[in-house]
């Protein structure tokens, strides 16, 4: 039962990545799975242009499977912790679009490459706080996606449940049926 409790929490955590990046259509989707030990994985290409939308974007879809788990389970299960979580990866995006790539609202045009972001952040309260403010804004968008898409998360979810991984000809026309249940919404 334990087992199938968490294939569910990752089901729909996944589930809810894919469909996040179908929506704000973030690149293309290779493979999608629940089978791995650390739970699993989206893998594909993202898009070549880099605008702040974009990166946004990729911070939603980053964050689409945490606030998946806590609207659809319930309850958030904690980040793995490895340096690939997807709180470590969105953290590091929101980072470096404060520091790196000219995004910040103070010194957009100050570069400053960190080695330790980790040190930074624990010493540096202001970019911290701004750091922050981006993935909770993020955060806030993939909450109300999740609601939004659930009929299209759901549908993948129980999929991936069924079958654990998605990838070339079956994942393709998946994809297109979860495309069919993605509610257009403004903005």
């Amino acid at each position: 039962m334990q087992l199938l409790q968490l294939q569910f929490r990752t089901s729909v955590h996944e589930a809810a990545h894919a469909v996040a990046r179908l929506h704000l259509d973030l690149g293309t989707i290779a493979k999608i799975t629940i089978e791995e030990p650390e739970g699993g994985y989206v893998t594909g290409t993202m898009p070549r242009e880099q605008t702040e939308a974009v990166l946004t974007g990729v911070l939603i879809a980053a964050l689409a499977g945490r606030a998946a788990e806590e609207v659809i389970v319930g309850s958030v299960a904690a980040g793995s912790g490895s340096e690939s979580c997807d709180l470590a990866a969105a953290t590091a995006l929101a980072f470096d679009m404060e520091t790196v790539m000219g995004f910040s609202k103070k010194w957009p045009l100050l570069h400053r490459k960190v080695e330790d972001r980790a040190s930074m952040l624990a010493t540096d309260h202001e970019l911290a706080a701004r750091v922050n403010a981006r993935l909770e804004s993020a955060y806030a968008v993939a909450r109300k996606m999740v609601v939004n898409q659930e009929i299209a998360i759901d549908f993948l979810g129980e999929i991936l449940l069924a079958r654990k991984t998605l990838e070339g000809a079956e994942l393709d026309a998946v994809l297109q049926e979860v495309k069919q249940r993605i509610v257009a919404t403004p903005g």
